[in-house]
């Protein structure tokens, strides 16, 4: 892990917020099991001048932050973040920024050790996935009670994932979203003019392709990695009403709804034969978009940051985007939107006036203007405010991603907060894929799979 600080510039008063300081240090003394009077005294300003901040590999905040010469448009989001670095310089010239960057995979073990050894940051920057263990293990502080704009938000990421036990503990920034793509004159060919809505609509269009003499109709994620569950169930499994983790957070997988999507996939591949059974050796990211981008496949369900790949490649008005086909019309859309978001550690003496400025800072990020400006020089970056994805810069953008925002923001959902992320999938896909290759009934690897989470979270 490293570390850099930038050095104050200047020294002003820092503006104070009566909102802040009751919010703020009721929050933190909640979520760290301590108690406060209701004529506590005002916390002083003293120690509000530096912001420790730990931040994931995956973002260069560190790097960003002792840039001098602004970054050039080349692809990346270093631009985008380094001019909302800059406008914060501007606005808080007394500021010292220090900022700890670790590997993003470990990033939540060392919020949790930096709590447990009573040195916790001021901010830290956490993925989606790993803020249930965060927020229940008591290292986060609610954030209900600030002013974080909440109504401008995707709700069902907001109030889903960003939340735990009816209480808000994170400030969502970008998204993404999971939709189907396909080439153009593949469709062209089979005389499929619209893209399908439903299931029914959908096996017709992919039999009409194979009619047509394509090769390979469709690819969905079935081998061994996050994608298949991510990617090829949880979506349709929303759409029916379904979920894999109820309010006690128990897996409940083997459902009705979990079983008509494991049916779907088996329709497609094992009785219509427009799915390759191929794809359930299929593992790595590179090897499954290039099915797309080297026209192995004629349609292909795939992640929002494939778009990137097509641009590059040239391939970019060559290719259709359309929405997952929900089971029947009346069906609710639902896509899987990731995230990363920002958290204010839990502080067993809460220092108001650092809380307050690590709360500006994310909110600098991840407000409206924060995410509208961002995402000018961030390909592939989704707003998770609908005002961000209404915003000038957001209309300047192109179709494809148009159509992914509106996507994003109409039927965005989190991932499941299960207490064991990596476990749950694994389990899903091990059931998926017996189910698949015909090893176990359905209903059998589902119930064998419910079973494995729960004792294992419950042990």
């Amino acid at each position: 892990m490293t570390k850099k600080s930038l050095q104050p510039l200047s020294s002003t008063t820092l503006s104070r917020r009566t909102l802040f300081k009751a919010g703020l240090i009721g929050g933190a003394a909640i979520a760290m099991g301590t108690s406060l009077t209701a004529c506590a005294p005002e916390v002083s300003t003293k120690g509000a001048k530096t912001l420790r901040m730990v931040m994931p590999d995956a973002y260069p905040f560190e790097d960003v932050l002792t840039t001098t010469t602004e970054p050039a448009a080349d692809g990346t989001a270093d631009r985008g973040l380094w001019r909302l670095l800059q406008s914060w310089k501007e606005t808080h010239p007394d500021v010292t920024l220090e900022i700890e960057t670790v590997p993003w995979d470990t990033i939540t073990q060392r919020v949790i050790l930096m709590g447990q050894a009573g040195t916790p940051a001021d901010l830290v920057l956490v993925n989606d996935l790993n803020i249930p263990k965060l927020a229940k293990g008591g290292f986060l502080a609610p954030l209900d009670s600030l002013p974080g704009e909440w109504d401008d938000y995707n709700q069902n990421l907001l109030r889903g994932i960003a939340s735990d036990a009816g209480k808000i503990y994170a400030l969502p920034w970008m998204t993404d979203c999971r939709h189907e793509m396909y080439w153009k004159e593949d469709w062209a060919k089979a005389g499929i003019t619209e893209p399908p809505e439903t299931w029914a609509e959908f096996a017709e269009a992919m039999a009409a392709l194979k009619d047509a003499g394509i090769a390979d109709p469709y690819s969905f994620w079935a081998g061994n990695t996050v994608h298949t569950p991510t990617q090829s169930l949880f979506s349709q499994t929303w759409m029916l009403g379904g979920d894999v983790i109820d309010a006690d957070g128990r897996a409940t997988l083997k459902t009705d709804e979990m079983l008509e999507v494991f049916e779907f996939y088996n329709s497609l591949m094992n009785e219509q034969g427009v799915s390759s059974t191929g794809l359930l050796s299929v593992s790595k990211d590179d090897e499954y978009d290039d099915m797309l981008l080297s026209h192995k496949t004629a349609t292909m369900k795939g992640g929002s940051w494939v778009g990137l790949k097509l641009d590059d490649g040239g391939l970019a008005d060559e290719i259709g985007y359309f929405r997952t086909p929900r089971p029947t019309k009346e069906a609710k859309d639902a896509t899987l939107s990731g995230f990363w978001a920002f958290e204010l550690p839990a502080q067993k003496t809460p220092d108001e006036a650092k809380q307050e400025l690590a709360f500006e800072f994310a909110m600098h990020i991840t407000g409206s203007k924060g995410q509208a400006e961002y995402l000018v020089d961030a390909p592939g970056k989704l707003p998770t405010r609908p005002s961000a994805s209404a915003s000038p810069q957001a209309q300047a953008q192109n179709d494809a991603w148009k159509f992914q925002a509106d996507y994003a923001s109409d039927a965005g959902r989190g991932m499941p907060a299960a207490a064991d992320a990596g476990l749950l999938f694994d389990q899903l896909r091990i059931a998926f894929q017996s189910y698949l290759t015909g090893t176990s009934p359905a209903n059998e690897a589902l119930a064998s799979a419910e079973k494995a989470y729960n004792e294992q979270v419950a042990s």
